[in-house]
């Protein structure tokens, strides 16, 4: 069944933030901790190569804007690092062949320690800027970009599946 581009986008939206609070639970310290895969990055690239031509970016933003709704991140750097994730995985996709298990997850595991990254000197300047004593040291980004890799290898066919998605895919001529 295929029903409007604008249902199908609203249920992309609605299952990013779904998969976004299940990270945010998963990364309590007596879950994963630091071994928490980015699972909206994992959607992201799950659907990426299935999308058709401009409508990754348009996946990149929505799964930003889910993921900060939830969490504590600075919204720009989220959109930068999703954005960034998403034009890397499209740039790949045109010499080589990233939609397979091996190439998606080796893609994840960049882009989750390039996002990390991100993430974590944003959260430095912003606490540099106020004047804070505390600084964010000792992010561990190999476990983030390990578990997130893994994560697409394992997940991203189920992902791949999400019910009400259809439009979204790229049609065949």
């Amino acid at each position: 069944m295929k029903g409007p581009p604008l249902l199908a986008w609203a249920l992309f939206g609605l299952y990013a933030l779904w998969i976004s609070a299940l990270q945010g639970v998963l990364a309590a310290p007596r879950a994963l901790g630091a071994w928490t895969p980015d699972l909206a990055l994992v959607l992201l690239l799950a659907w990426g190569g299935r999308l058709g031509p401009g409508r990754a970016e348009l996946a990149a933003l929505v799964v930003a804007l889910a993921r900060a709704s939830l969490g504590a991140d600075a919204p720009a750097a989220l959109v930068a690092g999703y954005l960034g994730a998403a034009l890397f995985a499209g740039l790949l996709r045109s010499g080589l062949e990233v939609d397979g298990p091996f190439g998606r997850a080796l893609v994840a595991g960049v882009s989750a320690a390039a996002l990390g990254l991100l993430v974590v000197s944003a959260r430095s300047v912003a606490l540099a800027a106020a004047g804070a004593a505390v600084a964010v040291e000792g992010a561990r980004l190999v476990p983030l970009a390990c578990a997130s890799a893994l994560a697409a290898l394992l997940l991203a066919p189920l992902l791949q599946r999400l019910p009400g998605l259809a439009t979204l895919k790229r049609r065949r001529r």
